[in-house]
This record gives C-alpha cells, structure tokens and sequence, in this order.
C-alpha cells in the first residue's frame, strides 16, 4: 500500500499531463464523486443474488485506489486509517 501511495503523493506534487491521477487532483469534487461512485458499485456488486468474486474484487479496488486519492489530498496517511483501526480494536 505504501507504494501506492508513494506514487499518488508524486503524481499529486508532480502532475504529470496525461495522468489520470493528476487530473482527479485538480479536481477535489471529482474525487469526492469518484469514492461515492465505487462504494455504490461495490454495494452494488455485493448484493447480487449471484455474487462474482472477481468483479467484487474490481470494484473494491477501484474503491480503495481512489479513497487513497483522496486521503492523499487531504494530507491523511493510510497507517493513519490502519492505526484507528487498531485503536478501535477490543
């Protein structure tokens, strides 16, 4: 995960043209709308009566690439999101 988010934190500093990441960063709602999208499609994909392991694994991918676009605009680490979750841990 750390990789990732390396790369997204570069491509955020950097903007390369013709990065799709780049462009989600000049553009906060598109991220906000994008993180709404994937968790509706997960939602979607996991209440299928037939449920298809690879297309929940699509989605949720496509989920977490882009909550960690906007955790990386926001300035909030993954470890950040892993170590609350630790903390909430009984």
């Amino acid at each position: 995960m750390m990789e990732l988010e390396d790369l997204l934190r570069e491509r955020r500093e950097q903007r390369p043209a013709g990065s799709y990441t780049a462009e989600l960063f000049n553009d906060a709602e598109r991220i906000e709308r994008k993180i709404m999208e994937e968790a509706f499609e997960v939602c979607l994909e996991l209440g299928r009566p037939e449920r298809d392991e690879e297309r929940i694994v699509a989605e949720a991918a496509d989920l977490v690439f882009h909550l960690l676009v906007g955790l990386v605009d926001a300035g909030v680490s993954f470890d950040a999101v892993v170590s609350e979750l630790a903390r909430r841990r009984r």
